[in-house]
């Protein structure tokens, strides 16, 4: 499967808020770092995301291949949060993905976003 292919089959999952499909589409000892959370497990981090957001959407502007080799791709890209209060929350932001070397599972998802606007609400 293709890296793109694999980051929006993750978007999807995230939408449907689906973990067995999440589980799924990462190697077992990957980790997720964000500005909010910091590094921990797949498990972990999606535990707390749904805890802290009713629903999250998010559209695709553009995506970026690594050009030294890796097997890694930036996805940009804007979200929206809706939170268990029903305020909404929408920033720009981007994940990077890094594959394993078969390319069928995530190892690591990294995301950068402003946490300015989001931190005040959560």
């Amino acid at each position: 499967m293709y890296a793109f292919e694999l980051s929006l089959q993750y978007r999807k999952a995230v939408k449907e808020r689906n973990f067995d499909a999440i589980l799924l589409l990462f190697s077992p000892d990957a980790v997720i770092v964000t500005p909010l959370k910091g590094q921990c497990d797949v498990r972990t981090y999606h535990e707390w995301l749904f805890a802290t957001v009713k629903k999250s959407t998010v559209k695709v502007i553009n995506a970026f291949q690594a050009l030294n080799g890796e097997i890694s791709i930036a996805v940009h890209a804007n979200y929206e949060w809706l939170m268990h209060d029903e305020k909404v929350i929408n920033f720009g932001g981007m994940s990077v993905f890094e594959f394993t070397a078969d390319k069928k599972k995530i190892k690591k998802m990294s995301t950068f976003y402003d946490t300015s606007l989001v931190r005040p609400q959560i």
